[in-house]
């Protein structure tokens, strides 16, 4: 049998320049599982994901919900970290982490640090590993690790990076402040300079039809006609290409024919559950007007002031489903080399998602920090996004690549908006408003990273595991204002 020869950029495309990216298969590889088409080894990738709460709520120590007993490999898992078990061996778990604050510096915001205020002050320092002025609290001031990834190893890529986001809207109808769920910034001129905000996709439909349609317009008019056609009518990408698919899995190894088979199971799958997604509101990260009784849709919250009334009706959209196609886009992605860097915000900073539909708590995700339902509820709610990331790592580790899988040659990363304990603003102790004792998630194997491990610190910056990642994926130095690795993970 004659075997094609392929590039690692192989697509099947159809009339109106409809295409499918391909995965690497044997044919587009070495001996030595190094991509045919240049020579250089399977392309490493990044992800950062944000979680919009912090660890602990209440009196309840998040040593009995969260911290491992255990420090090394086979850690025990606590409630909020029960969704890692089946894939513990690939996932660390970095504790004692910390954002240092103005007070600790005679009232000016230290290197990488923030003010004393909460909420949307950590994305500068979390994200970019710049401190937030004092004057500040939405904004941030250097380049997120996302876009310095993407500036590094983008290469000639479909897509320079992707900006997603799970919570579908800020749920707030008037007042209070939101990130609105913008985590990636690119330079605005180097540190200390506001950096230019990305909003992120927060429609799974219009992302799937990005990664598929997205070829610019066609200078034939009826080649355009047709695209659009194709588009509207919701017909399957892959009956569009379905003749020059069938030729060339005929062509194809048995192990090739398998891997192909399975993804375009996958794609098909994965339209089947975009196009039952209700179409989202007026846009990614906007104010949007309240539907009202609307189902799909969940409205916003009333606010008056500081006083945010909980309604069991309002604020959630489904976020569970478009979680679970976010996390299937990432993966199509990445093994299709569509793009090389990922941020996904999973709920907003200063997040005002109903969780009731999730955990069963009459709470939205921010007042789980200050005493509804205690540290359990919010260890329930932070294993609601965990289980999710680990849908995504088992993906990943599942999907063949060269000698290994796609997830030896990735960096994944997931970050929480504060951690436990002092509250500088008033003084108090075991507050939700804190970044002490803050954690993250490391998944993957890229550059050599030894994962599967409980990793705790001396206190050690939180962007310091984003600059772990970026080393393993071949981003050399620091971020912003923090240098520095977790050596544990990666020596």
């Amino acid at each position: 049998m004659n075997t094609p020869k392929m590039g690692r950029r192989a697509a099947l495309r159809g009339i109106g320049g409809v295409a499918v990216a391909l995965p690497a298969l044997d044919v587009m590889l070495d001996d030595h599982g190094v991509a045919r088409a240049d020579g250089h080894e399977l392309p490493k990738r990044f992800m950062v994901a944000t979680v919009g709460s912090s660890l602990g709520s209440g009196r309840t120590s998040i040593d009995e919900t969260y911290v491992p007993d255990t420090v090394g490999s086979g850690y025990d898992l606590k409630t909020a970290l029960t969704p890692l078990a089946a894939v513990r061996e690939d996932v660390s778990v970095v504790t004692e982490l910390r954002i240092p604050w103005s007070g600790m510096s005679s009232g000016r915001v230290p290197t990488a640090g923030r003010p004393d205020n909460h909420h949307e002050t950590m994305v500068s320092p979390l994200l970019a590993g710049v401190r937030t002025p004092d004057d500040e609290s939405t904004r941030c001031f250097g380049p997120t690790s996302d876009q310095v990834v993407a500036d590094a190893i983008a290469g000639d890529t479909r897509f320079h990076s992707l900006a997603y986001g799970i919570q579908a809207s800020t749920y707030l109808g008037s007042g209070g402040t939101t990130s609105r769920g913008i985590i990636a910034y690119r330079d605005g001129g180097g540190i200390g300079a506001a950096a230019e905000r990305i909003v992120p996709q927060v429609s799974p439909r219009a992302a799937f039809d990005a990664l598929f349609y997205n070829f610019g317009e066609l200078e034939d008019p009826e080649a355009q006609a047709r695209r659009d056609f194709e588009w509207q009518t919701r017909r399957s990408i892959l009956d569009v290409v379905m003749r020059r698919s069938e030729r060339l899995s005929a062509r194809l190894g048995t192990v090739d024919r398998h891997i192909l088979e399975r993804h375009f199971d996958e794609i098909r799958d994965l339209e089947r559950r975009v196009s039952t997604l209700p179409p989202d509101p007026m846009g990614a990260c906007t104010e949007i007007p309240d539907p009202g009784p609307d189902p799909v849709f969940g409205g916003n919250r009333a606010a008056s002031g500081d006083d945010y009334p909980y309604d069991i009706s309002n604020g959630y959209s489904d976020e569970d489903s478009r979680a679970r196609v976010f996390m299937d886009l990432i993966h199509m992605a990445f093994t299709c080399d569509l793009t090389r860097s990922v941020s996904l915000c999973m709920s907003h900073f200063h997040s005002w998602m109903n969780v009731y539909e999730l955990i069963g708590v009459a709470s939205d995700l921010h007042e789980l920090g200050h005493g509804n339902g205690g540290t359990p509820a919010q260890a329930q709610a932070l294993a609601w996004h965990y289980g999710h990331f680990a849908y995504l790592v088992e993906k990943l580790r599942d999907t063949p690549e060269g000698t290994g899988t796609v997830l030896d040659n990735c960096a994944l990363v997931v970050t929480h908006e504060g951690g436990y304990g002092l509250d500088p603003s008033d003084n108090s102790t075991q507050r939700s408003h804190s970044t002490e004792r803050m954690a993250c998630l490391i998944a993957g194997r890229a550059g050599g990273m030894r994962n599967g491990q409980h990793v705790r610190t001396s206190n050690a910056h939180p962007a310091q595991c984003l600059i772990t990642a970026m080393n393993a994926v071949g981003v050399a130095g620091g971020l912003g204002e923090v240098e520095g690795r977790i050596t544990a993970i990666l020596p």
